[in-house]
This record gives C-alpha cells, structure tokens and sequence, in this order.
C-alpha cells in the first residue's frame, strides 16, 4: 500500500487557498468588528458617555479598521497601490458604471481621519471632548459616509445586513437625542 503522491504544486495550492481562507476571513472579521466598535463609540458618546472604556474601543476600532487595510492589501492587492486602485475602478465600474479607483484615495483618507481622532483622544482628551461641534459633526458625518458606503452599498449578504443594521441603529439614536432636546422658539 502505497500513500498518495502530491507533488509542490498540489501543496502549494493547498497553501495558497488556505491562506486566500483565512485572508478572506480577517479582511470581514477585521471590518465587521472595526465598524462595530465605531458604531458603539458615537452610540455612546450620543448617550452621552465620555469615559476611558469609549475611548480604548474608538482605538480598538481604529487599530481593527487597519488591520483591514494591511489584510486586504497583503491578501488581495499584494502590496501594490495600482492594484488597489485597479479593484476600486472595477468594483465602481460594476456598481455606478464609471469606474473611479481614486475612490481608494477616500479610504486612505477615513484610515487617517479615524487615527488622527484617536491619536487625539488620547494626547489630550479635555480639548478633543470640547472641540467645535462642527467639526466633530463634519468629521463623523464623513466616517460614516464612508463606512456606509463601505458596509452597505459595496457589499452584499451578511455585511451589507450588519451595515444595515448599524446604519438603523445610530439613526434612531440620533432621532431620539434630538427629540429629546429642548428646541427653541424661532420667532
């Protein structure tokens, strides 16, 4: 009785899908969880919540968001800014029919907004805490754009459903923290 041959290359496939596998998986895990702990930081901070725990989970989230980034351009784009770019064209091309892969330039842009918040909060959380309205609603207005964007117009199945319900959930928070506000007569 003899054992079954394989030769390099069966186990270099062998390799090769078990690592696009488990490549596929930390790219959604990574992501899943990175949006997961955005979406539980501005709950909670609409809730009013300012403590250490919110801000180790905006890290975290942050820190996830680029384990994303790094998974996806090790396992799908093999280091190569062009081939991200190539991705983002096609995948703009097949859901808007133009393709625009300087859409990816959007993305850099959310990983480096989200850590220079984080980077913030930690140096110095009093001035982050009371900083100009408008410029955290301008900055989680564009996060969120782009995370639902990311979530749920350029995915499908269980993500585009978690995004979803994400989406929904922030959106109720949000109506009710302004219904509950005191508004002001205008006349």
């Amino acid at each position: 009785m003899s054992l079954p041959q394989h030769s390099l290359t069966d186990t270099a496939v062998a390799a090769e899908i078990t690592s696009m596998s488990a490549g596929a998986t930390l790219i959604s895990a990574s992501v899943r969880l990175a949006l997961l702990c955005y979406a539980a930081t501005v709950a909670g901070r609409m809730l009013g919540f300012r403590g250490q725990r919110l801000r180790c989970l905006w890290t975290v989230g942050c820190l996830l968001f680029i384990v994303h980034v790094a998974a996806a351009f090790h396992y799908v784009h093999n280091w190569s800014h062009q081939a991200a770019i190539r991705t983002t064209a096609a995948e703009t091309r097949q859901l808007l029919g133009v393709a625009f892969g300087e859409g990816l330039w959007f993305s850099y842009a959310f990983v480096l907004l989200w850590l220079a918040d984080a980077i913030w909060w930690w140096s110095s959380a009093n001035s982050y805490l009371r900083r100009p309205r408008w410029l955290n609603l301008g900055l989680h207005g564009y996060l969120l754009f782009i995370a639902f964007n990311g979530a749920v117009i350029f995915e499908a199945g269980p993500t585009r459903l978690f995004g979803v319900f994400i989406t929904t959930v922030l959106l109720l928070i949000v109506a009710l923290r302004f219904r509950s506000r005191p508004h002001t007569d205008s006349r």
